[in-house]
């Protein structure tokens, strides 16, 4: 089932790429949205939680602040990391 293809990027982690992805869950301050295939495109920022639905499993991005993109069964999620540098 799962057609969604997503990168996630962040300092900290590097890029990952996931395939077969089934859907997106963003739970944010203002708004919940569920991206499944062959949804709108949108863009967005996004300050809570991120799951990856892949089959069984979920991949879970907790309470971060960040910017997401969905365009022809693609998904790209940005952190955004504050680092305190002295």
């Amino acid at each position: 089932m799962g057609n969604i293809n997503a990168d996630v990027l962040s300092v900290s982690g590097g890029l990952k790429n996931y395939t077969e992805v089934d859907m997106v869950r963003i739970k944010s301050e203002k708004y919940t949205l569920l991206i499944m295939r062959d949804y709108m495109p949108v863009i967005g920022e996004v300050r809570g939680d991120v799951d990856l639905v892949i089959g069984d499993e979920t991949c879970r991005f907790g309470d971060i602040q960040g910017y997401f993109t969905h365009t022809d069964n693609h998904f790209t999620l940005l952190i955004n990391e504050v680092w305190d540098v002295k």
